[in-house]
């Protein structure tokens, strides 16, 4: 089962899978270089992209048919953002991908079994748990995964409140006033917002935005922490 965007290849065309190949995350180290002696002081490893290689056959002597086929594969295979990939193996997980490379058929080797479709994940390398999980603020909840959740706060205010704040390991953030209506906080991204208009003017500057981490935690406030789990 390959499925990308919600549609299943085996739904748009009859395809042999040959092999499909994850990569690791790229690291992209970060160094500083010494002014005076030999070499580079290590600073950290940022992670980078990861690439999903499938390589499958299309097995019709037909011309016409096999052409079909491929260009509806390719159809399928969008490349104009990343959308939600699901591979064989991980039932529980996917990848957020956008398709980096198409194949290249020959016109005359129909029985060819290197066929070759790249995905490449961008914003997100790491593999999403299927399942949201959440917990209401003030309430300790348990995060899993080895890598830094995707994480937000959720709030729905009948009235407008003054002085609100949200407290973790350490780091407060705290808004003036935050307006009626849904208040988001994407933690990750480092954003608040009632409805689609941006609250970041009532942001006290003094703040601290907190840190998605995995690992037992509680964050005081109101509302409804939620986030997802994430491996390397």
């Amino acid at each position: 089962m390959i499925v990308f965007d919600g549609i299943d290849i085996q739904s748009i065309a009859e395809v042999k899978i040959e092999d499909v190949r994850v990569s690791p995350i790229d690291f992209a180290p970060v160094s500083r270089p010494r002014a005076v002696s030999a070499g580079s002081v290590f600073v950290r490893n940022r992670f980078g992209t990861r690439t999903v290689a499938i390589t499958f056959a299309v097995l019709t002597e037909d011309r016409n048919a096999r052409q079909a086929a491929l260009m509806a594969i390719s159809a399928w295979a969008k490349s104009d953002a990343e959308y939600k990939l699901q591979l064989p193996g991980h039932p529980d997980h996917y990848l957020m991908a956008v398709c980096t490379g198409k194949p290249e058929p020959s016109m005359r080797q129909w029985w060819e079994a290197k066929l070759r479709l790249v995905f490449t994940c961008f914003d997100n390398p790491f593999w999403n748990d299927l399942a949201e999980k959440s917990a209401a603020c003030g309430t300790s909840f348990m995060v899993m995964g080895d890598a830094p959740p995707l994480m937000r706060i959720e709030r729905t205010l009948s009235a407008a409140a003054n002085n609100q704040s949200y407290s973790l390991d350490g780091k407060t953030i705290t808004f003036s006033t935050i307006p009626a209506g849904n208040l988001v906080i994407d933690l990750d991204r480092q954003t608040a917002a009632v409805g689609n208009t941006s609250i970041m003017g009532a942001y006290n500057v003094n703040s601290r935005f907190l840190v998605p981490r995995t690992g037992l935690q509680t964050i005081t406030g109101s509302g409804t922490v939620k986030w997802r789990e994430r491996w390397q």
